[in-house]
């Protein structure tokens, strides 16, 4: 939900830009503006999908640790 709302901001945010290097006389800035939106949305995105993969794999591991724990404990009963 938190992508969709940054990919919303960024569309409007580089629409705006764009809109504003077809009027200006030196339109670089505005394209640098509306480049540069869209470089920190995909650098968010990956840095979010690294988090969440990373918090996944803890996961995973201490859902490994605890099905060992459990046989490690009904072997010794």
């Amino acid at each position: 939900m938190k992508t969709a709302i940054y990919f919303i901001i960024t569309c409007c945010i580089s629409t705006g830009a764009f809109m504003a290097a077809t009027n200006m006389k030196f339109p670089f800035p505005a394209f640098i503006v509306a480049f540069g939106i869209w470089g920190l949305f995909f650098w968010g995105w990956n840095r979010r999908a690294k988090k969440q993969a990373e918090r996944r794999s803890q996961e995973q591991l201490f859902a490994e640790y605890m099905r060992s724990k459990i046989r490690n404990d009904r072997r010794r009963i």
